[in-house]
């Protein structure tokens, strides 16, 4: 099974993370090759938040990432969880998926985190839950029929 570490501001993407990982669970074809992960369902353990959730996105073969409005919480160096989940994708050369909300308004760092994530990649733009899951079955596909 293909671990897809699923990354994003907690609150803005509640729903949608919920459902983007019901969604692989229950599909007929991807439940049978991806098992998602969410951070909000892993057990009290005896780590930090921020080494928890890094040490998962270094350990998944898949990053997917949604961003939107939001930059969330910074850390005492003004880095939000989501830069360094994908900044740790990244480093541990780990296939990754970036799937952009429209908005008409987003956080200046959000909107420069998102300037720094297309200069390295081609991301995905979606506007609500379906376009999305849309855009993530095809990308999950694609991943498939590269890797055969």
């Amino acid at each position: 099974m293909t671990k897809v570490f699923i990354s994003s501001v907690q609150k803005e993407f509640a729903q949608e993370r919920a459902a983007l990982c019901k969604y692989i669970r229950e599909d007929v074809l991807l439940c049978k090759f991806f098992q998602p992960f969410l951070f909000e369902e892993l057990p009290a353990i005896d780590l930090t938040a921020q080494d928890a959730y890094l040490n998962e996105a270094a350990q998944s073969e898949i990053y997917l990432g949604l961003y939107g409005k939001d930059y969330g919480y910074e850390d005492a160096e003004g880095v939000s969880p989501t830069e360094r989940e994908f900044d740790t994708a990244t480093e541990h050369n780990r296939h990754r998926l970036i799937f952009v909300k429209r908005c008409l308004e987003r956080h200046p760092k959000e909107t420069t985190f998102i300037r720094k994530v297309e200069n390295q990649l081609v991301r995905k733009s979606f506007e609500d839950f379906e376009s999305l899951k849309s855009a993530v079955y095809a990308s999950l596909v694609r991943y498939l029929e590269d890797k055969e």
